[in-house]
């Protein structure tokens, strides 16, 4: 999302960041310069730098809009869902996020140990932007063990945490490739069977 962007300068922004995802997807990261990014979004060069100085500011701001898009999106129409739902919402919504923004969301991974070190400020916008996520599937599982429909899978005795949910619907990330036989929908039936009848032991209908 751009909403801390002047209404002039949003376009713009969504444009360069637009564009420099695609090329990072096509060609990788590391391969795309700036000015790369600059001559296919046919734009200025100079504006391309007054905008994004360096390429750690490009990858950070790309990564943080794709994040806050994946942070920001559902959970007011989720509030008054029963926790089942609001969970299954949330797995396809991250699969799909998953199989459509795989470079950027690969990229984070990469970031924040970079910018703990180099940019402080930004590894903390960053960072309580994920919280925020994991918080909010942390109430959902809260809420899922209060009505009992959540319990430990495998039989467990151990609460099933936000964060294994999160690396669960994560592992996407490390097998399942975009030309797969299976599609983003497939891949979607594949982790909310994992997630709500093997780790939470929601009975299937």
């Amino acid at each position: 999302m751009t909403t801390d962007l002047s209404a002039q300068d949003a376009p713009f922004t969504r444009h360069v960041l637009d564009t420099a995802g695609r090329l990072f997807a096509a060609h990788g990261p590391e391969a795309v310069s700036l000015d790369a990014v600059a001559a296919r979004a046919g734009v200025d060069p100079a504006d391309m730098r007054r905008a994004f100085p360096s390429k750690l500011a490009l990858v950070h701001r790309l990564v943080l809009d794709r994040v806050r898009a994946l942070v920001e999106h559902g959970p007011a129409a989720e509030a008054s869902a029963p926790p089942v739902e609001q969970m299954r919402q949330l797995i396809r919504r991250h699969i799909e996020f998953n199989c459509r923004y795989r470079t950027e969301l690969e990229l984070c991974r990469v970031l924040l140990p970079t910018l703990r070190t180099m940019s402080p400020v930004r590894y903390r916008e960053l960072s309580r932007l994920l919280r925020a996520y994991q918080d909010r599937i942390h109430r959902i599982l809260e809420r899922g063990r209060t009505d009992g429909v959540f319990s430990p899978g495998g039989g467990s005795r151990e609460p099933v945490t936000a964060a294994t949910v999160l690396s669960t619907l994560e592992s996407s990330l490390n097998w399942y490739e975009p030309d797969a036989r299976m599609t983003p929908e497939q891949l979607g039936d594949v982790y909310e069977d994992l997630v709500l009848h093997h780790l939470l032991g929601v009975a299937r209908d």
